[in-house]
């Protein structure tokens, strides 16, 4: 998926807790498929084809002794065609339901259309799909009803992709709607082509809330964001350490400070500090000779209060 699009897969989030996910850049050569555990629970599985794309991701993540099943799990399921293009993703939720992209592309390879579809899980915030968690396989996922229903449902949303003659400015807006009218997002790209600004505009008026704007200074990437007073209430600098990638954030909305280390996609690391709690938090990683976490160590203003403890099995293409 182009960068600029915002699809909330698993796979693509740096925000879940103890989610494990490389990218092209640092995948392991010949990797077909990855599992981790924790005190025998599974908690992450990537499975690659021989291209190296990411053709299924289960995520596990703990919410409360209490919880039904105490585990949050999704699972997401990609395919592509003969040019490595993605165009189709399916996510199962044990807790919201499945949803279902589909993307389609011009002849030169621009997102134009993504149709949208979902199934909800009925419960009230209990987990109501549990059973997905044994789904470990691509065969299991690929037969489970709720997938099959969901891509045979007929109702979904279009979001249409437009392109200027240039290709520095992409508007994207529901299908029958027409762009200058109720809510759009603008992409806009530099001579680099590369993401200086997503904005969001409600009937023309631009809704700050939902937009962000990009700066580069030398290898940093700033993202700012604000409310719709135009107040700023995040800013977040993103820069890359040989293979990893530092992303420093600075909140004034909620009053705090975060520096987080990135490999791929994975956290190794994430010094916070909330200003209101006078809080100072630090997890610290011992990786693996992929750079993947193998120890958690949290401590909270020096005093260690937590650990984990992590199983990595790496499953390799023979040729």
């Amino acid at each position: 998926m182009p960068e600029y699009d915002d699809v909330m897969m698993t796979s693509n989030s740096y925000n879940l807790p103890f989610n494990v996910n490389f990218t092209q850049e640092t995948l392991p050569k010949g990797l077909k498929r990855f599992e981790q555990k924790q005190n025998n629970e599974l908690l992450n599985i990537l499975e690659y084809d021989h291209q190296g794309n990411l053709i299924f991701k289960y995520y596990r993540q703990f919410v409360s002794e209490t919880w039904n099943g105490k585990f949050l799990t999704i699972i997401e399921r990609n395919f592509y065609n003969n040019k490595n293009q993605l165009t189709k993703t399916i996510v199962l939720n044990s807790n919201t339901g499945s949803s279902e992209n589909e993307y389609d592309y011009d002849s030169e390879g621009n997102l134009i259309l993504v149709k949208t579809r979902g199934l909800p899980a009925c419960g009230n915030n209990n987990n109501p799909w549990r059973y997905i968690e044994n789904l470990i396989a691509i065969n299991d996922f690929d037969a489970d009803k709720n997938v099959i229903k969901v891509d045979k449902n007929i109702n979904y949303n279009s979001l249409i992709y437009k392109y200027d003659f240039n290709k520095k400015q992409v508007t994207t807006y529901f299908k029958n709607q027409e762009p200058d009218q109720n809510f759009y997002i603008v992409y806009n790209f530099n001579s680099l082509n590369q993401l200086i600004s997503k904005t969001a505009f409600d009937r023309n008026s631009v809704n700050y809330s939902n937009s962000y704007f990009i700066e580069y200074n030398g290898n940093k990437k700033v993202t700012k964001e604000y409310d719709d007073e135009k107040n700023t209430t995040q800013t977040t600098n993103e820069f890359k350490e040989n293979l990893f990638t530092i992303i420093e954030t600075i909140n004034t909305e909620f009053h705090f400070k975060q520096k987080r280390k990135y490999f791929g996609k994975t956290l190794i690391s994430d010094d916070s500090f909330t200003e209101n709690n006078n809080e100072k938090t630090l997890e610290k990683y011992d990786l693996d000779e992929y750079n993947i976490p193998t120890k958690m160590t949290h401590d909270t203003n020096g005093k260690i209060d937590s650990e984990a403890s992590f199983l990595n099995k790496y499953e390799f293409f023979k040729n």
